[in-house]
């Protein structure tokens, strides 16, 4: 498992581009109520069918929030959603925003088999742990994503395996936990949100030195500049 990969200088860029620029990624002030808002657009999806499926890293792994509601808006090519184990294909031209309530197990990927780009924008409601006045202290973040899709692109390009505790760094500090498959709910959340604690925060943040972000990824006084 390494220890860390060779970390990219992305913190200066508006854009990010992922997979050779098979995707896009980008960020926008979100509006009253909602902790951010993510744009994505697949510009190739036929092109992940080459990828092999253990390194395609585009597509999140199952997980769920903590506290927070998150939005998928489809506006171009079609997309496919698990829900608690439940696989549904939308469209842009189908009823909008697809809704996740916290606590729920999901995750979502673009088809790969439409022929053309593909937009989503992501959108979470905000923590009630964040305080009014900075409504990113707490949850899913602008911060957060950049440094888990960085840091995934790395590993992609580097050919290196991610290192599970820092993934659960990474989604610890979002106030998210991986999910498992199987299990009542209640037990699989519980199981999942320890692992995250004690895989993750101790033993990846204590005895690792594995951190939530990183200053190529992130760069808080550029942010702060710009008003986010």
């Amino acid at each position: 498992m390494p220890f860390h990969v060779k970390r990219t200088e992305t913190a200066k860029l508006d854009t990010l581009q992922q997979y050779n620029g098979i995707r896009t990624t980008r960020w926008v002030q979100p509006p009253e109520g909602l902790s951010v808002l993510e744009i994505q657009t697949t510009h190739a999806p036929t092109a992940l069918q080459k990828v092999p499926e253990d390194k395609n890293y585009l597509t999140p792994p199952y997980h769920w929030h903590w506290y927070q509601e998150e939005f998928f808006h489809v506006k171009e090519g079609r997309y496919i959603f698990t829900l608690e184990g439940k696989d549904t294909v939308v469209s842009a031209s189908d009823p909008q925003p697809v809704r996740i309530p916290a606590r729920a197990r999901h995750t979502f990927k673009v088809d790969d088999t439409y022929d053309g780009p593909c937009t989503i924008e992501i959108s979470t409601t905000v923590s009630p742990k964040s305080g009014s006045d900075d409504p990113e202290a707490n949850g899913a973040s602008s911060k957060f994503f950049r440094n888990i899709y960085t840091y995934l692109d790395d590993c992609y390009y580097q050919n290196v395996n991610p290192s599970l505790p820092q993934l659960l760094i990474f989604l610890d500090s979002a106030e998210v936990s991986l999910a498992f498959p199987f299990g009542p709910d209640w037990l699989m959340r519980a199981l999942s949100y320890s692992m995250g604690v004690v895989v993750g925060r101790w033993f990846g943040g204590y005895v690792l030195g594995y951190k939530a972000s990183y200053p190529e990824y992130w760069d808080d006084a550029l942010e702060a500049k710009k008003g986010r």
